[in-house]
């Protein structure tokens, strides 16, 4: 019952995240089309990433330690005085860094110095992003699944409404301005529940120990690697398509991307903010493949589900979310739906890294997939030169990642039993 009523909650608030960003897509799409879709790309990698990093990435960390250390309120309120600290600290020098080299991003991201403003609001607004991902994370760590459901219910009502007026109004700068309302929109009720909270007023910035900091730095390090290595290789092979087929196979693309990150979003919320305090607990690695393999199972076949049902009312659902200039979309979805098979698929394992803090693991199997994907995608482009060459490239790199991914937990289960966690109030 109790997972089940996780899964609702989950579903609620993602879905409604997911209709925020449906509803970006198909107004970006409608009034600027596959162009437009195609030239906004890049900063949409970009806000991805910074979404990620802010303040240190630290998510995944205070939802593992705070259902650690849930049982012990002095250890907690000290850890989350800490992570607090950290991400204020990271926050800063994101900062500093955005504001440095804000026109030769521009250039990157953008092609035109010009667009230096953009780069610097980006930067000044992600300590709130980093606000919200903190009260996300204590909220999920002690399974209280409401708060963030109600974050991202309340953001995604407020955000609508902006993004259509930005777009409508302001056209490509507005739909820039967009992504940004649609990540610091939550900002608002996350504050309202953090006031609410049993912690307002005790966190405080407090001096960092060697080994408090050592703890978190494990995760920004991961979290980097995911932030800088997917999004990034997006924009490395996004210019190529550019350069190869043109600004609108790269929008088409950036639609299909944004559409698998809609759906795909759900998973990836629900396996950390239950699956990872779950198996952060565990100590057994009997027990963790048994738990492991239920959610394979349980993830593998709804997203089954869900794609067999998308793909067969494609020529009608692709234009009702994205419009009419998407429709070659649909010859080419398949790969995409089978591609995100198999990443949904190697997600549930590569959380078992997340939650044991497997650092070296992650960062390797996030180079390997990654890796793949570009590698593939450079010889696919090389032979076909457009949009199949890139959804092809997809399918295959993940179908061979969740091979390798499933012969490595393999190992794992075999190997010598995890050491016993020590109290949290001696740690």
């Amino acid at each position: 019952m109790k997972v089940l009523n996780g899964a609702i909650l989950t579903s609620c608030a993602h879905l409604s995240r997911i209709v925020m960003g449906l509803v970006l897509i198909k107004i970006i799409a409608f009034y600027l089309g596959a162009d437009g879709m195609g030239q906004l790309g890049q900063f949409m990698s970009m806000s991805t990433m910074v979404y990620m990093v802010a303040g240190g990435g630290i998510t995944n960390a205070v939802i593992k330690y705070v259902a650690e250390y849930a049982s012990c309120p002095k250890q907690l309120l000290r850890f989350l005085s800490t992570a607090t600290t950290y991400s204020a600290v990271f926050c800063g020098v994101f900062l500093c860094l955005g504001v440095i080299f804000s026109q030769s991003l521009a250039v990157v991201v953008f092609n035109d110095p010009g667009m230096y403003w953009v780069i610097i609001a980006l930067a000044c607004i992600q300590p709130l992003f980093a606000f919200v991902n903190l009260v996300i994370g204590v909220s999920n760590g002690l399974m209280q699944t409401e708060v963030y459901s109600k974050i991202q219910i309340i953001g995604s009502a407020l955000a609508v409404p902006i993004i259509w007026s930005l777009v409508v109004q302001f056209g490509l700068v507005g739909a820039i301005l967009s992504v940004l309302v649609m990540y610091v929109i939550t900002f608002g009720p996350a504050f309202y529940f953090y006031c609410r909270s049993a912690f307002f007023g005790k966190v405080k910035i407090r001096k960092l120990k060697l080994i408090e900091f050592t703890r978190l730095s494990a995760f920004t390090v991961m979290m980097l690697t995911s932030a800088l290595t997917f999004p990034v290789v997006e924009m490395i092979i996004r210019h190529v398509l550019i350069d190869s087929a043109g600004y609108t196979s790269a929008g088409i693309w950036q639609g299909a991307i944004k559409l698998s990150g809609a759906y795909l979003g759900f998973f990836t919320v629900f396996l950390a903010y239950y699956f990872v305090p779950t198996i952060s607990r565990l100590d057994d690695r009997k027990t963790i493949g048994r738990i492991t393999l239920k959610y394979l199972i349980l993830m593998a076949m709804l997203f089954s589900v869900g794609a067999a049902v998308f793909y067969m009312g494609r020529n009608f659902l692709i234009p009702l979310i994205l419009a009419d200039s998407f429709n070659s979309l649909g010859d080419v979805v398949i790969f995409q739906l089978l591609g995100d098979l198999f990443r949904v698929s190697s997600y549930v394992i590569g959380f078992v890294a997340v939650a044991k803090a497997a650092t070296k693991i992650y960062i390797a199997a996030e180079l390997v997939q990654n890796g793949l994907f570009l590698l593939l995608s450079m010889l696919m482009l090389h032979l076909y030169g457009d949009i199949r060459a890139v959804m092809i490239a997809y399918a295959v790199s993940y179908i061979i990642y969740f091979a390798l991914s499933t012969v490595c937990f393999g190992i794992y289960l075999k190997g010598s039993p995890l050491p016993r966690k020590v109290n949290a109030s001696s740690s």
